[in-house]
């Protein structure tokens, strides 16, 4: 916390940190954002708030459309191995797209704004299923620019993975950047961060722990500590990923901290005589790690491939158990993230398979012959066939 915070203003923010519900927060942030005075040297920390200040605000509404039922009307069941949500602007074609992958109940009118509600759908790739959530379309504010529905927050934070819809025949670069900017004012990025800091609160520890993936060249362990001491946090483990700044550590601190969801960009409606061009156009526009497909709903162009691109843009595998001595392999695949091992598999399943591991073989992409003995490092890939040994 900066140095020249008057009592009054270091008061309202040990308030916040004690509030014990939305509303009660919000107005200690607000009180306290109020007593932050205002010089160069404060800039930043006033930012925070204000960010912080919006996220309860939108928290607040969330909370209240919630109220009197069990879910909120934008609830949506998980099912099958991941789930995806389609944003994009109206009349972009996300109902025909969900329509054509799925066979989704969903009307496709003509008319603005035709969705109002999450409508969810069945993807089938090889042998799982992928959810698909379409949003409602994007709201248009009065400055011209995307908007996301606070209604929409719990769905797009909790999703697997984000699926862009934009109009080929509509200038689909600016459509892209106002949805990824729209996107990145709630906090979410399509782009890997080079570091990232969680914060867990612990009760009586009376020390600040620090466990960090990579050495701290930006900022070092005294001065995490040190910034935590000011904002009257004594007790937590600090988890670092990359190599953080004291922005990152701060921005931890007040929970605006912006969550990676792997993304894919949709350039719909192919098929219109306008979007040959912009195919050749809108590619150079996307951020270098961004994958995109071009699909026509009308002609099935790239349809085929949808399911594929989505699997690969997730970054999951498919691995099988196999029993020992069973001749045949589980027909019901787990569904992990690229680069797991087989230790962390065996946890998956259950905390005993790890604690009684012994080792294990393979069949598959990963082993050098059938059956294969690996030890608990061992990196699997997809359709990966594993046999776990224990003692």
């Amino acid at each position: 916390m900066p140095a020249n915070l008057t009592a009054e203003a270091q008061a309202k923010w040990q308030e916040a940190q004690l509030a014990k519900n939305l509303r009660e927060k919000l107005q200690a942030y607000q009180e306290f954002y109020s007593a932050i005075p205002k010089h160069k040297g404060n800039e930043r920390l006033r930012a925070q708030i204000k960010t912080k200040i919006a996220d309860l605000k939108e928290d607040l509404t969330t909370q209240r459309g919630k109220r009197g039922s069990s879910h909120s009307a934008w609830f949506v069941e998980r099912e099958g191995a991941a789930q995806l949500t389609l944003i994009g602007p109206t009349k972009a074609g996300r109902s025909s797209l969900l329509r054509s992958l799925t066979h989704a109940q969903v009307a496709v009118a003509s008319y603005d704004y035709a969705t109002q509600r999450p409508i969810p759908g069945m993807l089938q790739y090889e042998d799982i299923q992928l959810q698909l959530v379409e949003l409602p379309a994007l709201q248009l504010g009065r400055d011209n620019k995307y908007h996301i529905q606070p209604e929409a927050l719990d769905l797009i934070r909790s999703s697997d993975g984000l699926v862009l819809v934009v109009d080929l025949a509509s200038d689909p670069s600016s459509h892209l950047l106002s949805i990824m900017t729209s996107l990145e004012e709630i906090h979410v990025s399509s782009q890997k961060t080079l570091s990232k800091v969680d914060i867990i609160q612990e009760k009586g520890s009376g020390e600040i722990r620090i466990a960090s993936s990579a050495q701290q060249k930006s900022c070092t362990p005294a001065e995490i500590r040190g910034i935590l001491h000011s904002y009257g946090i004594r007790n937590a483990l600090v988890r670092i990923y990359g190599d953080a700044s004291v922005e990152d550590v701060e921005d931890a601190i007040f929970e605006n901290v912006t969550l990676y969801k792997p993304t894919i960009v949709v350039g719909n409606k192919f098929d219109l005589p306008e979007a040959r061009q912009a195919s050749l156009d809108f590619p150079r526009t996307l951020p270098q790690s961004l994958p995109y497909i071009f699909t026509s709903c009308l002609t099935g162009q790239g349809l085929k491939d949808v399911a594929d691109n989505f699997f690969r843009t997730l970054g999951i595998i498919r691995v099988y158990t196999k029993e020992p001595n069973e001749a045949r392999a589980s027909q019901f695949p787990f569904v992990i993230q690229a680069g797991t091992t087989v230790r962390e598999l065996a946890r998956s399943i259950h905390s005993d398979l790890a604690n009684k591991y012994r080792y294990s073989r393979i069949w598959g992409p990963t082993s050098k012959f059938a059956g294969e003995r690996v030890g608990p490092d061992h990196v699997l890939d997809d359709k990966d066939i594993v046999e776990i040994h224990t003692a």
